[in-house]
């Protein structure tokens, strides 16, 4: 079963290990003795790279360490909010114009532009070694390696959590929920008070599909582990109680008023970290721990006076906490790049290098690199370096599968069926029979 596989994977040792404070080494195997390579300093070009992540004031970090090994590569970083940068892409492509290095959302992004893209073991093998796999969290090489490698990974994602301001909590006298019908009460405590500039609702990205997905797949993750991955397989039905179940949990979150209005629409970013953040209009949203990268650079936002926790998302009745993964953030190379060993000494620097201990400490994902953890030591309050525990305890324990499918056309059809539930325009029943109009016609 692919969440036993999973666990046995993430129960390894490598996701607990506390993250090194200096340089990292950037493979476990030497390169052949019989390869003759150019050394860091001499490897010259220049390559441009686009991508959603990282934030500038990790990019400062980043490019500065990388330049230090190899001077003679220039970067040019051009970074797009991730609610615009598909489209971005796929424009950049349609006229020609590919980036030497990109990054990708998984999915269907991927298989979409496999075609422009370089195949990166050969890549790695010539300067990693040929055990060069063993270089990464195995889990988070998944995907990559049924694209056939043709991207890297950068990180590890989880997700869905439930991050919220302590201060404005206090306030109210609400606790952390740890149930749905916890988070109705935290809800309530909110309307009731009525504080001023505040919408009393969990914030959610619901114009996103990944995230309207990530909470759908938590839903039938705890009801029914493995289930979800059975039907997309074609070994179970999406139309089986457990689906119904879990959708209507899901409309559940809509018609109890949980969500704040018009969220149909709403992406993370920038709409949802706006309002959450910037404005503070929000007292908790539902997020990945990729939102502890902001937690660690109040100062760098402006909002180093606030408190904020993160709490696994609520269970519904009789589920089990659970949490979805993935490798984040992969990079792709053009095979049109007038670069490639520039191009490359990038992304392996990127998924190996020093670049690992720096996303370690800003807290953006996880480290995909073996052997590195999350680093706390950005982190201002005791309550916020225990979200950093709450995330590694989730990962050694509740992991409940992989946040993306094998089949594209079902996820497409999840999220506009779900939207549709939401919205009250389909029935539960109605949804799931949509859904697996759509998983029988794969072909599998």
């Amino acid at each position: 079963m692919k969440k036993m596989r999973l666990m046995s994977v993430l129960l390894a040792g490598s996701l607990v290990l506390s993250a090194c404070g200096g340089s990292q080494t950037t493979g476990t195997s030497p390169t052949p003795s019989n390869e003759k390579t150019a050394k860091p300093e001499e490897i010259a070009g220049e390559i441009s790279f686009w991508s959603w992540s990282p934030e500038d004031n990790v990019w400062q970090d980043l490019i500065k360490a990388f330049n230090a090994k190899y001077p003679k590569i220039k970067v040019n970083y051009v970074r797009t909010p991730s609610a615009d940068y598909e489209k971005k892409i796929q424009v950049a492509i349609q006229g020609g114009e590919v980036p030497d290095v990109m990054a990708f959302t998984n999915g269907p992004m991927i298989k979409n532009y496999t075609s422009i893209l370089e195949p990166l073991a050969p890549l790695a093998e010539k300067s990693l070694g040929k055990d060069w796999e063993k270089s990464f969290k195995s889990t988070a090489m998944d995907a990559s390696k049924k694209a056939g490698y043709r991207t890297i990974p950068t990180g590890v994602a989880v997700t869905p959590f439930l991050s919220y301001d302590v201060d404005l909590f206090k306030k109210v006298g609400a606790e952390p929920p740890k149930t749905y019908e916890d988070l109705k009460q935290a809800v309530k405590k909110f309307e009731d008070a009525k504080l001023p500039n505040i919408v009393p609702r969990v914030g959610f990205a619901g114009g996103k599909s990944a995230t309207v997905t990530d909470v759908f797949y938590t839903l039938v993750n705890q009801i029914a582990p493995g289930k979800l991955y059975d039907a997309d397989a074609g070994k179970a039905k999406f139309t089986d109680p457990q689906f119904i179940q879990a959708t209507n949990a899901f409309k559940a979150f809509y018609t109890d008023h949980i969500f704040q209005d018009g969220n149909l629409t709403t992406k993370f970013d920038p709409d949802l970290r706006e309002m959450y953040l910037q404005k503070r209009q929000l007292p908790m949203i539902l997020v990945g721990a990729w939102i502890m990268t902001d937690v660690a650079n109040k100062d760098g936002l402006k909002i180093g006076d606030r408190t904020f926790g993160l709490v696994p998302m609520p269970t519904i009745a009789g589920g089990k906490t659970s949490v979805l993964i993935n490798g984040d953030v992969p990079l792709g190379i053009s095979k049109d790049s007038k670069n490639k060993d520039a191009a490359w000494k990038f992304v392996e620097f990127m998924a190996t290098g020093d670049y690992q201990t720096i996303l370690s400490k800003s807290l953006q994902f996880l480290p995909v690199k073996e052997g590195l953890s999350m680093d706390k030591s950005l982190l201002k309050s005791d309550l916020e370096k225990q979200s950093v525990d709450v995330i590694l305890n989730e990962l050694s324990k509740d992991v409940g599968g992989i946040r993306f499918l094998d089949n594209a056309s079902i996820e497409l059809a999840l999220f506009t069926n779900l939207q549709k539930v939401a919205s009250g325009t389909a029935t539960p029943e109605q949804a799931m029979a949509e859904v697996q109009k759509a998983s029988d016609a794969v072909k599998r």
